[in-house]
């Protein structure tokens, strides 16, 4: 019987031990902003030649993270499991080009939209159209599986032209330089990324009524609201003192930021 007690009160020793130790494990790494991301989202997270995790959302959450001194961890997941990553607490965030949904802010904590593009079409420099009515009949090209392709689809418009699916819109980019398709149908942010990277001359018309952009945010576990507050200011802070617009600039051309500069 003394052999049993004491045996209990080992292991009940080692459980309040661990208890320690983890709750020591959460102090020390609210310093550290451990980032989930799928790395292969251009502009937003991806690998460079040098196998770097790079991009317009590491660029911002680098700035953010120096701006409240955390560190910035970010790992890889898969993007069909990232809300299990996310409410596991293998991650503290989603930054990844994030996109608003209603549905998304039931189930999430989200900031406000830090940028907000718009859908265009993308045209090779010579096409004569000016405005979307006077793309009809040509040839469209999408990426598979976006919310492009099903917002074209279902469109009044998309019944008026051929819509060509890509498995990315590098492929489309191609396709558009021999002449496969008269334009491609994307978000502004990859759109107008593309077009600069590959420094030549495009033409772009915004879309009508077809879709709306929500923009882009950051997701934390549902009613983690003081990280997110956290992240929030830091983002409010940066847009003041032109960081933010400085990060756009450099990954679009343009300005391209909708944070406010204080609440």
């Amino acid at each position: 019987m003394k052999k049993i007690i004491g045996m209990l009160s080992i292991v009940m020793l080692l459980i309040v031990v661990i208890f320690l130790m983890n709750g020591k494990e959460k102090v020390t790494n609210e310093n550290v902003l451990v980032i989930g991301l799928d790395d292969s989202f251009p502009p937003m997270g991806f690998r460079n030649e040098n196998n770097e995790i790079v991009g317009f959302d590491i660029d911002i959450a680098k700035a953010v993270c120096e701006k409240l001194g955390m560190e910035m961890q970010l790992q890889q997941i898969s993007w069909a499991s990232k809300e299990q990553e996310l409410n596991s607490g293998n991650i503290d965030c989603i930054w990844n080009g994030f996109a608003y949904t209603e549905d998304r802010a039931k189930t999430m904590t989200l900031t406000e939209n830090y940028i907000k593009g718009k859908n265009i079409f993308i045209l090779k420099d010579g096409n004569t159209a000016k405005s979307q009515s006077e793309l009809q009949e040509m040839k469209i090209g999408v990426q598979s599986g976006s919310s492009q392709q099903l917002d074209l689809e279902n469109s009044e418009f998309g019944k008026n032209v051929e819509i060509i699916p890509y498995s990315d819109n590098l492929t489309a980019f191609m396709d558009l330089e021999t002449g496969g398709v008269d334009s491609i149908f994307c978000s502004s942010i990859i759109g107008n990324y593309l077009i600069q990277s590959k420094n030549k001359n495009y033409e772009t018309i915004d879309s009508e009524n077809i879709s709306v952009s929500n923009g882009s945010v950051v997701a934390f576990k549902q009613g983690n609201t003081k990280l997110r507050d956290k992240i929030q200011n830091a983002l409010y802070e940066l847009k003041a003192d032109g960081t933010l617009k400085q990060i756009s600039e450099k990954w679009f051309g343009e300005d391209m930021i909708t944070v406010k500069e204080n609440k």
